[in-house]
């Protein structure tokens, strides 16, 4: 009956991981635990702390939209 949030992208990569590498994390995380059980999200978030920034805004937000991207090859039509 649980949720599972599994972390498809790494916050500490300053690129933003092909769209293809994520679709297949999200694959086999949903041979894992089922679709209907799945969050998708970040490794550990995109924490920046004042004197040493994880990611830069720009690559956060690449990083979103390309598990928006991969996300869509999984959703019921």
């Amino acid at each position: 009956d649980a949720r599972i949030g599994v972390g498809v992208v790494n916050q500490k990569q300053q690129t933003v991981e092909a769209v293809d590498d994520i679709a297949a994390r999200i694959e086999r995380a949903v041979a894992l635990f089922g679709a209907e059980r799945l969050l998708l999200h970040p490794d550990c978030g995109f924490a920046t702390f004042a004197d040493n920034p994880i990611c830069s805004m720009q690559v956060a937000e690449g990083k979103l939209a390309a598990i928006a991207q991969a996300a869509q090859r999984f959703t019921r039509r």
